[in-house]
Parts: structure tokens; sequence; C-alpha cells
């Protein structure tokens, strides 16, 4: 009876977390619904002549548009959770029944230890009878038998239970990169009402329609600083991210608004980690913690060794001391080991060397430079997509850049994609 009563229980806590999941892909597929509603109305809007009055009703448009965004990534964010509660709650299961398996194995192979002390003579003389050491015989293959079948399970269910923590890990990374982004719209609602009141107080103001223009462009160039928030934490002034962002965009054939608004989303992300450290555009871990020992430690030796040959020749070519040059810390999950300000892994950066060396001149390049770094995240996105300067390639690009998948449709890789474009679009207006 008390078995029945857990297992209704269990079932009950199931069924209950499902239909949570359920809601809240509900609830999110209406909040798209009205964010693609919003996404006509600012295409119309924008399509306008000039205004104060087009303006502000374009900024309207825009802080609605944000403010569901918040929304939907505080729901995917409750998703998240609810996914990390099942695989954490499967692990530990997992792991019970290892160590289980493990006590059973070690059983069998004291067991079997006992057989092996034992010479055939012994047994022979022990058994009084053919029949009796043929028995003797036969306990022997049985428990050999079950040996190889209980290493073989466990070997089986240790395999799975690595891939589970990946898995997890993968759901922590996806959890810690939507309260990143839900952090930069807030951040860029906060910007959209500061210019709704400034608009207002326009509107009030008795200047010429020229004059109240010219205020407005003024206002968008003091703005970009804004729009270059993270950008600039990292050392990077707003001037100096424009200057190369438009050389790197113009080199790869991609927008320049689109490559900065990637690279603020994305430095963002660095930053709210804690991998860039203020006035700096470097990490602040190191290659053999932060990169090569963290994929030892999850049983990635191949990865390891792969990364550590790649960050060897990097810094060979260019001179440098490994030990002395920084990386991106280790997160709470996954691992570290990025370089520079485009955050690019070692052996990604071997991939586009070339082409960079191509583009800039610099041979070896460096992926510690500001210049370097920006060509070759321009020269990424470019292959992903970016180059055809459309939304759709964009968004192609921007999912590939996080997730390596272009036609990612996990809420992270939608929502990530999306920020962007919409950032681009802010940006482009004041270039």
């Amino acid at each position: 009876m008390f078995i029945l009563i857990v297992g209704f229980l269990n079932s009950k806590t199931v069924f209950g977390e499902e239909n949570k999941r359920a809601e809240l892909e509900v609830q999110i597929e209406q909040l798209e619904q009205e964010a693609a509603a919003l996404d006509k109305d600012l295409v119309r809007v924008e399509g306008e002549k000039k205004t104060l009055a087009s303006e502000l009703a374009a900024l309207d448009t825009e802080i609605k548009q944000r403010s569901l965004s918040i929304k939907k990534v505080a729901l995917a964010i409750k998703q998240a959770v609810l996914a990390m509660q099942d695989k954490s709650e499967g692990l530990e299961v997992l792991s019970k029944k290892i160590n289980s398996s493990k006590d059973a194995l070690a059983y069998s192979i004291i067991a079997l230890r006992k057989y092996d002390e034992e010479d055939w003579f012994s047994v022979l003389l022990k058994n009084t009878n053919l029949a009796s050491f043929l028995v003797s015989v036969n306990n022997l293959n049985v428990v050999l038998t079950d040996v190889e079948k209980k290493l073989t399970n466990f070997k089986e269910e240790k395999s799975l239970l690595e891939k589970e923590k990946i898995e997890l890990e993968d759901f922590q990374e996806e959890q810690e990169n939507l309260r990143v982004l839900q952090e930069v719209e807030r951040r860029f609602l906060a910007q959209k009402k500061k210019e709704k009141e400034e608009i207002i107080r326009l509107t009030k103001g008795k200047e010429s329609l020229f004059q109240q223009l010219l205020q407005l462009k003024k206002r968008d160039i003091s703005s970009l600083k804004t729009q270059l928030f993270y950008l600039e934490k990292t050392g990077i002034s707003a001037e100096d991210a424009v200057r190369f962002a438009d050389l790197a965009a113009k080199r790869a054939g991609i927008r320049t608004s689109f490559l900065l608004a990637l690279l603020e989303v994305e430095t963002g992300k660095q930053f709210e980690d804690g991998v860039i450290t203020v006035g700096t555009n470097l990490g602040t871990g190191n290659w053999k913690n932060d990169l090569y020992n963290c994929y030892i430690r999850l049983g990635k030796k191949r990865v390891a060794e792969a990364e550590k040959r790649a960050f060897f020749e990097i810094t060979g070519k260019l001179n440098l001391d490994p030990d002395a040059m920084p990386v991106s810390r280790r997160p709470g999950y996954g691992c570290g080991g990025a370089m520079g300000p485009a955050q690019f892994l070692p052996t990604t950066w071997l991939r586009f060397e070339d082409k960079v060396v191509e583009l800039t001149g610099h041979n070896p390049p460096n992926p510690w430079s500001v210049e370097d770094a920006f060509t070759a995240s321009a020269i990424f996105l470019a292959e992903a997509g970016a180059f055809s300067q459309t939304e759709a390639g964009e968004i192609k690009a921007a999912k590939t850049y996080l997730s390596g998948n272009p036609n990612c449709r996990k809420y992270i890789c939608r929502s990530y994609s999306s920020r962007i474009v919409s950032l681009a679009k802010d940006i482009g207006r004041v270039l």
C-alpha cells in the first residue's frame, strides 16, 4: 500500500511539473504573437516621415517590445530551472544506481577471487566425484559471466552519467545566458524610457521642427555610448569600438551595426559572468586551471589536449608566455579559456587565423588585439550568413555564434538573435 501511495505521489509530481512546462510554453507562445504584432507596428511607424510624433510612437512600440521580451525571458528562465531540477533528480538516482552496481560488482569480484586462489588440483580433491567437480566448474563460469555482465552495466551507467552531467551543464549555461539577456533587455528598456522623456520635453518646447530634429540627432549620437555600455566596460572606448568594428565589417562584407550589436551582447554576457573585468578587454583566468584542467575534470581529455595544443600554438607564434596570457575564467558551468575581446576559444581562433592575416596583413594575428579580434568575429559571422546583410541571414549568423547551429530552435537562440537584430537597428540609426 505504501509503495502504491508513493508511486501515486511521484506520478502526481511529474504530472504537475509537465503541466507547469506546458503552461509556460503557452504563455511564451502568446507573448511571441504579441511581439510579432508589435514588430509590424514598428515597421509601419518607422516608415512614416520623421517627426517628434513618429519618434514617440516608435519609442512607445519599442518600450512595449522590450517589456514583452523581459516577460518572455523570465518565463524561459523558469523553464530552464524546471529542466535543471528534473536533470538533477535524474543524476541523483543514477548516481545511487551506480554506487549499488559498484557494490554488487565488488562482491562478484571477491567471489571470483576465491575461485582464483584455488588451483584445479585442490578443487578436484575437494570434490569426491566428477559430477560435483563439474558443478564447481559451472559455478565458476556463472560468476565469470556475472562479473562480465555487471562490469558492462557499470561502464554503460557511468557513460550515461557523464552524458547527463554535460546536459545539466548545458541547461545551466542556457539559464545563465538568459539571465544576461534579461539584464541587457532591462538596460535597453531603461534607455528607451529616457529617450521618450526627452522627446516629450522637446514637444513642450518652442523650438522649430528643424531645431527639434537637430536635437534628436544630438541625442542619437550621445546615446551610442549607452548602447555600447558593456564594450566600454572592457576598456574599449565607444569611438574605438565603432572604428574597429567598421573596419572589420567592411573587410568581411557585413553590416557594422550588426557586428557592434553582437559584440555588445556577447561582451555583456562575458562581463556579467565575471569573465572580463572593468578596465581591460582581457580575461581573468588561466589556460591551465580554467581551460585544460576544467575539460579534464569533465572527462573530455581529447578536447582538453586539442585546446591546449591550439593555445600553445597561438602564443608560440606571438612569442608570448602562455602562463602569462589571460583567458576567460571558468564560470559556474562548463569551462573558460576564451581569448581577448571577441572571446574565441583557441581551436576556433585557428579556424579563422589565415583569413584574419589575409584581411589585416597582421601575421601572426593576435586574439588579444581589438582589430584582429573584431575581424575574426566579422569573418565568423560573414561565413555564418551575415554576408547577405539581411535580417534572416543575420539571425542565422547570431544563432551560429551562440550555439554552432544556424537553425537552433531553443528559446535562448531565438532570444539572443532577436536582441542582437533589435540592437543593430538601434545602433544603425545612430551610425
